[in-house]
């Protein structure tokens, strides 16, 4: 009796704590996506990567990011090349343990993106070359890491939207971009990395942000002359 008491209780403990552990880890679960993309978005971006906050309902799929920060890269003076108000995710509950993951939709909601040209070029095209110089380890490709590491995770992507952006031009002049829509990402090969994904996205905002950049410093001429015009006004 004694001796299947101890075991009975035994295993008792043994329930309790895996049980523990499982609803530590349900309960943390925003805390820990929260620190592993502050862990990974540098090494991704090249840059620091800051979030205020990670809401994921897994049962029904849906998520939201807010307050994440992208740093500036060296050699440039601004504090953050992207501000995003809030990324919205739209998951299928029923791929999210599985090996490629159907997204259906992401939702870019009011980011504030930095423009700022350096020695070496601007800030946008320095983040994106160094995603781009991730895109042969997340494929495998690389020589060194052929055989080696585990299959990444992929995505599906649906439907990707930006809504609601703007561009600062050296602190100058703001623009406001166009709704960005991009779809069926990774849908061709059967998926794409989360750097693949992270490239399209950001050579997309890249493009549309340098494509108006001499409209913008052209306007912010304009502003400057119509300035000085107006002081050589009031000193006359």
């Amino acid at each position: 009796m004694r001796a299947r008491t101890f075991i009975l209780l035994a295993l008792g403990v043994v329930v309790v704590v895996v049980g523990a552990g499982l609803w530590w880890l349900y309960t943390s679960r925003d805390a820990l996506i929260k620190r592993a993309i502050e862990h990974y978005g540098p090494q991704l971006t090249g840059v620091a990567v800051k979030v205020r906050e990670v809401k994921l309902e897994p049962l029904d799929g849906r998520g939201a990011i807010t307050g994440l920060e992208l740093g500036n890269p060296p050699g440039f003076s601004a504090g953050r090349a992207l501000t995003l108000g809030e990324m919205r995710l739209a998951v299928d509950p029923s791929t999210i343990t599985s090996d490629v993951v159907h997204v259906k939709e992401i939702s870019l909601e009011a980011p504030s993106i930095t423009y700022e040209r350096g020695a070496q070029g601007d800030n946008l095209s320095a983040i994106q070359k160094h995603i781009q110089s991730q895109l042969p380890k997340s494929q495998g490709g690389g020589a060194a890491s052929a055989g080696k590491d585990a299959p990444q995770r992929k995505f599906i992507v649906d439907h990707v939207q930006v809504r609601n952006a703007k561009v600062s031009y050296g602190g100058a002049v703001s623009v406001a971009l166009g709704d960005v829509h991009l779809r069926d990402l990774g849908k061709k090969k059967g998926g794409a990395t989360a750097a693949e994904l992270t490239n399209e996205v950001w050579t997309e905002l890249s493009r549309m942000a340098i494509s108006r950049a001499p409209a913008a410093i052209e306007q912010f001429r304009d502003k400057a002359k119509d300035a000085e015009q107006r002081l050589r006004g009031i000193f006359k």
